[in-house]
């Protein structure tokens, strides 16, 4: 089962960044962390299909990037907290309104083109650091800086996520 979904990506020294800031949590929380060229900001999941991926679906997905306009932004990963027992993660304190608007769009984008969605329950921006945290507790970081100049269309695979499309916001 490969799994789609549009994602913000770090650059590479931010990625260092939430590298090392998921090392040190995890010497204290303990589970499995994440590697680093796994990282990233899923902003909307779309279904799970056999491998290989359908091509009507991903050119509909295609179409949905296509289709978002924006301006570049930027926001601060400044919270560590976890959802129940499985998943440790980095994120916002609070969702910064062009990343839900971008979100959103997604959202609208990817209804309009009939690209089928998982349907989740809120948006919680957040990059997962560690699987299977043992003693994972909520707390503040020290903020990390994410200059959102574009998203992308990733594909689960092993190791590491395939890009299957990139877009740009513009200044």
């Amino acid at each position: 089962m490969r799994h789609l979904f549009f994602a913000l990506a770090p650059d590479a020294t931010l990625r260092d960044a939430i590298a090392g800031e998921a090392a040190r949590l995890h010497l204290a929380w303990g589970g499995r962390r994440t590697l680093p060229a796994k990282l990233h900001m899923t902003l909307r999941f779309l279904q799970g299909f056999a491998d290989p991926l359908p091509d009507d679906v991903v050119a509909a997905a295609r179409a949905a990037g296509d289709a978002i306009g924006g301006t570049a932004f930027a926001f601060e990963l400044d919270r560590a907290d976890r959802f129940g027992r499985r998943i440790g993660w980095l994120g916002c304190a609070v969702t910064p309104r062009p990343l839900q608007a971008l979100h959103d769009a997604l959202t609208e984008r990817c209804r309009a083109h009939g690209v089928p969605m998982r349907e989740d329950e809120r948006f919680v921006p957040h990059v997962t650091i560690v699987r299977d945290p043992k003693h994972a507790v909520p707390s503040a970081i020290v903020p990390l800086r994410w200059q959102v100049d574009g998203f992308v269309l990733m594909a689960s695979a092993e190791g590491a996520y395939e890009v299957l499309g990139r877009w740009p916001l513009h200044a």
